[in-house]
């Protein structure tokens, strides 16, 4: 082992019930070779370790309850929904197929998969980024340079002015209220997980296979992809307009929901699972999973250092008319979006 995280197995308490896995720990384990994962961080650390030691942070799902106590009764409710998604895991193990539309296994899937989507690190801190930039400012002022000089550290660039422009606008509103508490940023995400259930049960369920189990998975294990066009330079894709979501069941087949009808089950090439491994590598928050026997194919890899994180920018209104031609309203908008790497 080359450095230490938060997650490492040495020196960690198994039997601590705040350890909270924002990645479950039965769906690590479908990956998993005699118990333990090959991972491999973006800081160019790797080690093998049991699925009970990854993707976990201590607390990560507590609430504050009235008295000033913390409860962890969510992750008790996240553990029911993963037991009765791991049924339908199993299930699709048995079939080789997806569920059909309609059926409750469906259903359960796509609430697990939703959830999923909003659970991790990654969402949380793009929801708490003004908290960032509060903790920068430690008390001074908000000003445009002091906001700048955060981007530098937080983007891994120096930002365009007009980008800078768009951090401190947003950044300046909401921190005149109030700090966003965990509590808060954990119901915000559930109610965006809400909502992205119905968008995911309407898609084209297929299950692709490999049949010699080349595929990996992350810390964010949803992928979300569209055809690659000049629009990524500017623009971010979610759930409601990407063309597909894949999701890792385990090293040899994979579930894809997509604007395209498909048959329940297809097999795939080589070069279909080494395009989706490596948009897996650029979309994931820190770190990739994969079983042990895979580690060299897992480090060949292009796992840039900094990960993909909120863009800002500010631009003109744009609205349609009746014909359906769109029109400058004179007005400016503040538009963030995330990347694709």
């Amino acid at each position: 082992m080359t450095g230490v995280h938060a997650n490492d197995p040495p020196g960690s308490d198994v039997t601590d019930p705040k350890r909270h896995h924002y990645v479950p720990k039965m769906y690590i384990e479908r990956f998993a070779t005699d118990g333990a994962v090959f991972v491999r961080w973006r800081d160019g650390n790797t080690y093998s370790a049991g699925a009970l030691n990854v993707a976990v942070e201590g607390g990560f799902y507590d609430l504050t309850q009235e008295d000033g106590t913390t409860s962890a009764e969510l992750e008790g409710v996240f553990s029911q929904l993963e037991g009765h998604a791991n049924q339908v895991l199993r299930s699709i193990d048995a079939t080789g197929t997806a569920p059909v539309a309609g059926s409750e296994e469906r259903s359960v899937l796509a609430e697990y998969l939703a959830l999923q989507v909003t659970r991790t690190p990654q969402e949380r801190e793009r929801v708490l980024f003004h908290e960032q930039v509060r903790a920068f400012l430690d008390g001074r002022p908000i000003a445009l340079g002091l906001v700048t000089e955060y981007l530098c550290d937080y983007l891994g660039f120096e930002p365009s002015l007009s980008e800078a422009r768009a951090a401190f606008e947003l950044s300046e509103f909401v921190l005149r209220e109030p700090a966003t508490s965990q509590d808060s940023a954990i119901r915000i995400l559930l109610r965006s997980a809400e909502n992205i259930v119905p968008v995911l049960d309407q898609l084209h369920w297929c299950v692709e296979a490999d049949r010699k189990g080349r595929l990996i998975t992350t810390d964010a294990p949803l992928t979300l992809w569209r055809t690659p066009s000049k629009r990524d330079q500017f623009e971010g894709f979610g759930v409601g307009n990407c063309e597909e979501v894949r999701f890792p069941l385990d090293a040899h087949k994979q579930l894809v929901l997509s604007r395209v009808r498909r048959p329940g089950s297809a097999r795939i090439t080589r070069e279909r699972v080494g395009t989706c491994n490596q948009d897996a590598a650029y979309a994931c928050h820190r770190f990739l999973i994969a079983p042990p026997e895979h580690q060299e194919r897992t480090r060949a890899l292009d796992l840039p250092a900094k990960r993909p994180v909120l863009r800002f920018d500010v631009g003109p209104m744009m609205k349609q008319d009746a014909s359906g031609r769109y029109y400058d309203t004179g007005e400016e908008i503040l538009h963030t979006w995330v990347p694709r790497r």
